[in-house]
This record gives structure tokens, C-alpha cells and sequence, in this order.
């Protein structure tokens, strides 16, 4: 991938954090482009809508998830997923 081809892929999932968490201030540039240069666009991706969805998940509780929480959760789940490893959730089978 190309630096220009990256830098509107961190653009579009910015776009995408946007869209998923509104009430959440945007990460950096630079942190898409980490996550660009990292991972496929298809982890980047599912990282940031699963960080999403946990979020939402744990927007009304007595610890919602903070910003930095959101990116952390986000960068393991690509992390993970690159190593082949899968998270489940608590009482899952």
C-alpha cells in the first residue's frame, strides 16, 4: 500500500470511529496510520466496530469505556485476530 493509499484509509476509518462513536473524540491521524501500516484494512476495520459495539455495550454502566479505553480495545482485537487468537466473551461456550 502506498503512503497516499494509506493516508486516505486512515481518513475513511476516522470516518468510521466518527460514525460508530460519536460521543468520542477522534484518535490522531496518526493512529490510523499506525494501524494501516500494521494491519489490513479488514482488521482495522473490525477492530474499530468491535470497539464500537463494546462501547455502546458499556455506555450506561457504572464504567463506561473511555477514549483510550476504545483505542486499546480496538488495536487488541487486531492484534488478536493477526495471531490467530480468539477472544470470546465471558460465559460463551
Amino acid at each position: 500500500m502506498t503512503v497516499e493509499e494509506q493516508m486516505k484509509a486512515a481518513e475513511q476509518f476516522a470516518e468510521l470511529w466518527k460514525a460508530l462513536m460519536p460521543d468520542f473524540a477522534v484518535p490522531e491521524r496518526q493512529q490510523f496510520l499506525l494501524w494501516v501500516g500494521t494491519y489490513s484494512e479488514e482488521l482495522v476495520s473490525r477492530g474499530i466496530n468491535r470497539a464500537g459495539c463494546k462501547r455502546r455495550k458499556m455506555r450506561d454502566t457504572s464504567t463506561p469505556m473511555t477514549v483510550d479505553e476504545a483505542i486499546r480495545y480496538a488495536a487488541s482485537v487486531m492484534k488478536n485476530e493477526t495471531l490467530g487468537r480468539k477472544v470470546f466473551a465471558r460465559g460463551a461456550a
